[in-house]
């Protein structure tokens, strides 16, 4: 019996995909287009933003990475599939590993938006949203050759194989 518990509290907890940080009740459910239009005013507000890594430059405070969004999907996954709204800067207190948040890498991140960017010289633009980040989670590569795009819930059998 005792074996049957650790197996199945083993099992639930492998259902959950994403670090505590992302479920915070804090987080406020802005669009892009709200925040290009108006970053001032959300100011400080906590929000789960995601998009795939154009980017990754080391900064004196940390990295700075510039992403393209994208709408998250239902597990918070940035949606491809969909047109993506524009550009971001995610700020990072952090020296991100360039081998983890490489070119075309898929993310969603965490954290307080600080306004638009004053980074021209760095990516040769400014007015850009940039989130200060409290957490960043890549995706794994190779989920979207998988075959749950087709079979919704193929997904959650392929996190036991």
């Amino acid at each position: 019996m005792k074996f049957f518990l650790v197996v199945v509290s083993f099992l639930l907890s492998a259902c959950s995909t994403l670090p505590s940080a992302f479920e915070s009740a804090d987080i406020q459910a802005l669009t892009y287009a709200q925040v290009k239009r108006d970053a001032e005013k959300h100011k400080n507000t906590y929000v789960k933003w995601g998009g795939v890594v154009i980017d990754l430059k080391e900064v004196e405070s940390g990295s700075l990475m510039h992403v393209m969004f994208y709408p998250l999907d239902y597990y918070d996954r940035p949606d491809i599939e969909k047109p993506s709204e524009g550009y971001f800067l995610i700020k990072s207190e952090k020296k991100l590993d360039p081998k983890i948040y490489f070119s075309s890498r898929e993310i969603v991140a965490v954290g307080v938006i600080e306004g638009k960017t004053d980074y021209s010289d760095t990516y040769g633009s400014t007015g850009l949203p940039m989130i200060n980040a409290r957490a960043i989670h890549a995706w794994p590569v190779a989920y979207r050759e998988n075959y749950y795009y087709y079979c919704p819930t193929c997904y959650f059998k392929q996190l036991f194989w």
